[in-house]
């Protein structure tokens, strides 16, 4: 056993591969802080990756470990030359970096030199297609050329996918990830299937980092394997299924394990893969203009590559070079670019017209009933709000004298092309009555529909996009190219259109010449929360809450969602337990804002994995205030947020923030000035972000001062003038 300033590890001594190849086994155990998630070795340019994560027992027992395993075990297959050779031996930290931990000299006969034959996973058809899907957006960038573009796509994908398939008796297959793999809100699909010989499989789990281990959903049907298994009973519903966390900080790519557990409590790594994958910030990203010649031209590079790399082109990938071709040619846009604006010219009336996608007490519906009580207090003209769905802000509209109406317009998006779409908006336009209305306001991307409706009574309109997205990832997998024109045109046809933050801005500048956007930031009733800080002192709060006076209060406000990222704040307070237990003990975090969805279940049962009683949901509820009142520290962990109400909220209440560096943030609370802002994703950042403000409260203390101090800028009194305003270049209200 050697022992590093960080890890204890062992070699055992190199063995020859079956069937050619040196394999370099043994384990590493990391010290208390130290957490590794992969290890490889290093000789001269080449680059092993190995099988880290096997069960170990033993290691437990010896390490005295709270866990009956410790995944702990590494298998390094190497294709060196004839020789004697010098390897070094890294891991990659949790933190995203490589380490180097030790070396070793080996001396390479002549049957080990032989090349393992499974050294280069062929790409199968599957990966050849979203190999070409990543090729042509980025495409969409104009300095981008197809020869330098497919060169990249091809040195970024694992030369060797599937590093492991389950040993006998296992049998089984991981389908996805796949080479190529697409991410949303650093949550990544797993599908597969395993079964044992003559045992039945109690779990399936799963993990990248082996900082904690996701249960998949096992009990999918696989009649297929019916003949394959010899007609064994435990292979008919074998599938498995779900979600793995994918932290950012992992450099690429990425390799996945998957375990099965038997009945008797033992744990068994089965199939393990590498694999790159795409963001969702890349899946906002359109095609770039339609071409022919150049999709052929990049399947034929992309073709090229892949052969001089020295993969076989994969059978069956015409079919999906056919399905890439369709889903091109429907998502692609056409044209050249936005037309000219033509300004609305409509016949002054009193009436204003807002239109929401929902009616629900969250964001963005409350920005519009903020919105209505000042025009309410500025107008005596009719209010009328129509809506997309029903909601609990009803009786809130009504009680400002507003008319509320809920249509369906679900049927917008069953449409295939842009006639189809029209047709859908004649039909609201005969439900939604605009004869009065001088002005109208739509609110948020998924209400793009009334400034069509608004375009065609010929009335001004007013779009508030709160959507850090570009329309192609919003209705990403709901509208096609042709039905997606239509709403790319709404920010044409709009005769102004306002963001929050000029970062949101960025995803919507193609669509229109700009002459009519706008730059507006998003406000807080500051005067409220000082009321509400003034008759609920923090001592009442916290005792109302359970809190104990000694005891941190960590916050983490917002609906439980991957978008705000949860799952993140999760993985990081599991690891400050890590690296500071007594830190975390002294601390309760709560993440505020627990629905009744698939994401809450899955949320909970990695909670109940993790065993950190002092991390907890709170469900959603009216009373959030409290909890920034009783708070100590605030935590934002989102992957997308234009302008947070929630990081207003926490500056009014002088809370330390610690929130992701994303869109609209750094423009309200600036780094290191009244924020610690760290990347989005990244668990073992955050993590530390928390040790900082915790283990020392003096910076906390002078961040959220600068936040109070700041938040006036944002007060409602000092911001919905010029909103007010925005509305005036368009209507007498």
């Amino acid at each position: 056993m050697h022992e590093t300033p960080s890890a204890f590890l062992h070699f055992d001594p190199p063995l020859p591969g079956l069937v050619g190849g040196t394999i370099l086994q043994g384990w590493l155990v990391g010290k208390p802080g130290h957490d590794y998630t992969d290890v490889r070795t290093v000789c001269g340019n080449a680059v092993f990756p190995g099988v880290h994560g096997n069960p170990r027992r033993d290691l437990a027992e010896f390490f005295k470990a709270p866990q009956p395993f410790l995944l702990a075990g590494f298998s390094i297959t190497m294709t060196l030359p004839e020789g004697r050779h010098r390897l070094r031996f890294e891991a990659l930290a949790i933190t995203g970096r490589w380490e180097e931990l030790g070396a070793l000299d080996w001396n390479v006969n002549a049957a080990e030199a032989r090349p393992d034959p499974e050294g280069l996973t062929p790409l199968n058809a599957d990966a050849f297609g979203e190999a070409l899907r990543v090729a042509l957006r980025r495409l969409a960038q104009p300095s981008a050329t197809i020869e330098e573009t497919v060169r990249d796509v091809i040195a970024e994908t694992p030369l060797r996918h599937h590093l492991q398939h389950p040993p006998r008796p296992f049998h089984g297959h991981l389908d996805q990830p796949r080479t190529w793999e697409r991410s949303l809100f650093g949550r990544l699909p797993i599908s597969g299937w395993i079964y044992h010989e003559s045992q039945p499989i109690k779990r399936v789990l799963a993990t990248v980092d082996l900082q904690a281990v996701q249960v998949l959903k096992l009990g999918r049907a696989t009649e297929f394997l019916k003949e394959r298994s010899g007609n064994s009973p435990l292979a008919t519903h074998c599938g498995y299924d779900g979600f793995l966390d994918l932290p950012s900080q992992l450099p690429l790519p990425v390799t996945v394990r998957i375990y099965a557990e038997l009945a008797d409590g033992s744990w068994h790594l089965g199939s393990v893969a590498r694999f790159t994958q795409t963001d969702h910030e890349f899946l906002k990203q359109a095609y770039g203009r339609f071409s022919p010649f150049t999709f052929w031209r990049t399947w034929r590079a992309l073709s090229r590559k892949a052969t001089s790399a020295g993969w076989h082109l994969p059978e069956g990938r015409g079919a999906v070079v056919r399905q890439v071709w369709q889903e091109y040619g429907e998502q692609a846009p056409r044209g050249h670019g936005p037309a000219p604006r033509r300004p609305v010219t409509g016949v002054p009336r009193p009436g204003i017209h807002l239109f929401t996608h929902n009616l629900n007490r969250e964001g963005a519906p409350l920005f519009l009933l903020e919105y209505a009580r000042q025009l309410r207090q500025q107008s005596a003209g009719p209010i009328t709000v129509t809506s997309g769905a029903e909601g609990r802000l009803r009786q809130d509209f009504e009680q400002l004298g507003a008319k509320v109406q809920v249509v369906d317009a679900t049927p917008l998006l069953r449409g295939r092309t842009a006639g189809q779409v029209r047709a859908q908006i004649g039909e609201l336009a005969r439900q939604v009555d605009l004869t009065g209305a001088g002005l109208v306001v739509a609110n948020t991307l998924s209400a793009w529909w009334g400034v069509h409706l608004a375009r065609a009574a010929s009335v001004p309109s007013l779009f508030y996009i709160h959507e850090s997205t570009s329309p192609n990832g919003f209705f990403r997998g709901l509208l096609p190219a042709p039905a997606l024109a239509e709403v790319e045109e709404t920010f044409r046809l709009a005769d102004r259109v306002s963001f929050l933050t000029a970062t949101t801005r960025h995803y919507y500048q193609a669509l229109s010449d700009g002459s009519n956007y706008r730059l507006n930031p998003g406000w807080i009733e500051r005067e409220a929360i000082e009321a509400f800080r003034r008759q609920h002192p923090r001592g009442m709060l916290r005792a109302e809450l359970g809190v104990a006076p000694e005891r941190r209060l960590v916050i983490n406000v917002g609906s439980v969602c991957e978008r705000k990222g949860q799952h993140v704040f999760a993985r990081a307070v599991d690891l400050l337990w890590r690296r500071a237990p007594a830190l975390a003990a002294s601390a309760d975090f709560l993440m505020v804002g627990g629905r009744n969805t698939t994401y809450d279940e899955d949320l909970a049962h990695f909670l109940a994995g993790l065993g950190r009683p002092n991390l907890r949901i709170v469900p959603e509820n009216a009373g959030v205030y409290r909890y920034y009142g009783a708070a100590d520290l605030f935590v934002c962990s989102s992957y997308e947020e234009s302008f947070p109400r929630v990081v207003l909220e926490a500056m009014a209440f002088a809370l330390p923030i610690l929130s992701t560096n994303v869109h609209g943030i750094p423009e309200m609370a600036r780094p290191d000035r009244e924020a610690l802002l760290v990347p989005p994703g990244d668990t073992a950042a955050l993590a530390e972000g928390l040790h900082r403000l915790l283990a020392a409260p003096e910076p906390g203390r002078s961040l959220a001062a600068s936040a109070l101090a700041r938040v006036g800028e944002f007060d409602l009194a000092r911001v919905l003038p010029r909103h007010l305003a925005l509305a005036r270049e368009l209507a007498p209200i």
